[in-house]
């Protein structure tokens, strides 16, 4: 190897310098499997010109205006917020809040870096040597995500959701339950998995973590409450915009809905019920005023409307593979999935288009 810097070996997902790592320092690519890794020269000349393809296409047509909205109202929050403080304890006050904030962020960062540490000593890191399966898996998604970062994903006995993500500061933990694996993991129900997986990377693609700083910091001044009622809205639309990029990813429509059932009735029920089974309580969900009230206030959307989303989604991408399960469903099962497209903003963005 020698010390041009245009020669230096990289890896070839990211370009990072490969140096004598095993694992790229940059995407994390099991580098000492490979056998050559490009130079520097070599992956420029074959990296493309135009960059990666957007997500946008993908996202839920609620998601930007919402966006714009939380900003704006977190925005007149905190101004709010800091006059008032201001009002009652003077402008002395601000140099030592900024202080109290800069520390709470430190304090999350390390605390973050230390459940890394422990992880280690109570969980499985995914690697190519341990779980070449499922790091196969997340290696596929990066890849048809055009994400290029470092992501550390680790498989533990049990946690309170079947998958997480933790991303603060550029540190990205993902905690997957070793049930959840082995279950998904036979190639007849792989595309659930590739599912759940391109959910969190594409949350990542996406950029739905951008907030977590600030949300955090809200949360160490205990002033979360007060722009929760503007934030919460744009949450849910990530929620359903992370469910389009994993249907994306894993490219089977009744695979993300039966892993989206499996949140309702769990894994053996979910396998057994047909498509058009929860439309009638997904429908109901979407008419009760009680149900919709009570999601007001909730990070993430009804699992029942997450599936009706997901239909109306793929209706509007692929019209011909929805028209075979509608063709396949019972006449009231019809009405009710016309119902709910009816509800549904892709039908509005179906009409403008056509």
């Amino acid at each position: 190897m020698t010390t041009v810097a245009d020669r230096l070996r990289v890896c070839p997902t990211c370009g990072s310098t490969a140096g004598e790592h095993d694992y790229c320092t940059g995407c994390g690519a099991h580098l000492a499997a490979l056998p050559e890794l490009p130079t520097q020269e070599e992956w420029r000349s074959l990296a493309p010109a135009a960059g990666a393809p957007s997500v946008r296409p993908l996202l839920h047509p609620t998601e930007s205006s919402r966006f714009v909205l939380a900003m704006l109202g977190t925005a007149v929050a905190i101004a709010i917020l800091l006059l008032i403080t201001v009002a009652a304890h003077g402008a002395g006050i601000l140099p030592r809040l900024a202080v109290f904030v800069a520390l709470s962020g430190c304090s999350v960062y390390v605390t973050l870096q230390l459940l890394r540490a422990r992880l280690l000593g109570r969980s499985v890191k995914v690697t190519a040597d341990t779980l070449p399966e499922l790091q196969a898996v997340i290696d596929d998604v990066k890849a048809t995500l055009h994400y290029h970062r470092k992501v550390d994903v680790y498989v533990v006995a049990k946690h309170s959701e079947p998958i997480a993500m933790t991303s603060f500061l550029g540190t990205t933990v993902v905690l997957i339950e070793g049930g959840l694996v082995s279950e998904l993991m036979p190639a007849a129900r792989r595309p659930q998995l590739t599912f759940l997986i391109g959910r969190s990377i594409g949350a990542l693609r996406a950029k739905h973590t951008r907030l977590d700083v600030l949300v955090t910091l809200l949360q160490a001044i205990d002033a979360l409450k007060f722009v929760s009622p503007v934030l919460l809205p744009w949450s849910r639309a990530t929620t359903y915009s992370g469910d389009q990029i994993g249907l994306m990813c894993c490219g089977d429509f009744n695979a993300a809905l039966e892993a989206t059932r499996r949140l309702l009735v769990g894994d053996k029920l979910a396998a057994e019920m047909a498509a058009s089974d929860v439309l009638g309580q997904s429908a109901l969900a979407q008419r009760h005023i009680l149900a919709r009230f009570t999601q007001l206030f909730s990070a993430v959307p009804h699992v029942t409307n997450r599936y009706a989303n997901l239909l109306c989604f793929g209706r509007y991408h692929d019209p011909e593979l929805a028209g075979r399960l509608r063709d396949a469903m019972s006449p009231e099962a019809i009405r009710l999935l016309d119902r709910l497209w009816e509800r549904s903003p892709y039908s509005r963005r179906a009409a403008r288009v056509g």
